[in-house]
């Protein structure tokens, strides 16, 4: 499941471009002498949002609601920072693909944070909740 968190962050970028035709998606592809080491580049950060899911994923046994709200904040998140992002429009565009992931990380890391917190207290609420009505 983490690798295929991993994939789903690392091609959500070019998914998210697709709608507006493949020159839209060549924009995020690099160079054809630096192709390798572009697109390792663009995926050592693109891949930081996978950072918080995958920790929501494998603090539990189960898919909790913490992951799902997680998972939705990230995916709305790193849809709207691509889907129309223009690198062509300035010389220093291109520092949105280094920023938006670490952006998308910071605030899909407080969600999950908070969320698990919530989370526990109810889990802890329910547990207390079943043991007073075991002992009536």
């Amino acid at each position: 499941m983490s690798v295929a968190l991993l994939g789903y962050v690392n091609f959500l970028p070019y998914l998210c471009r697709l709608w507006r035709g493949l020159d839209w998606v060549a924009q995020y592809l690099p160079d054809q002498g630096y192709f390798i080491s572009g697109l390792l580049f663009f995926g050592a950060f693109a891949s930081l949002p996978a950072i918080p899911l995958i920790a929501t994923y494998l603090s539990r046994g189960r898919i909790p609601a913490t992951f799902v709200l997680s998972f939705v904040v990230a995916t709305g998140l790193l849809s709207f920072a691509h889907h129309n992002y223009d690198l062509g429009s300035d010389a220093q565009a291109a520092l949105g693909l280094v920023f938006f992931p670490i952006y998308v990380t910071v605030i899909t890391g407080f969600i999950a944070a908070v969320s698990g917190g919530i989370e526990l207290l109810i889990r802890k609420t329910i547990a207390s909740q079943r043991s007073r009505s075991v002992r009536r």
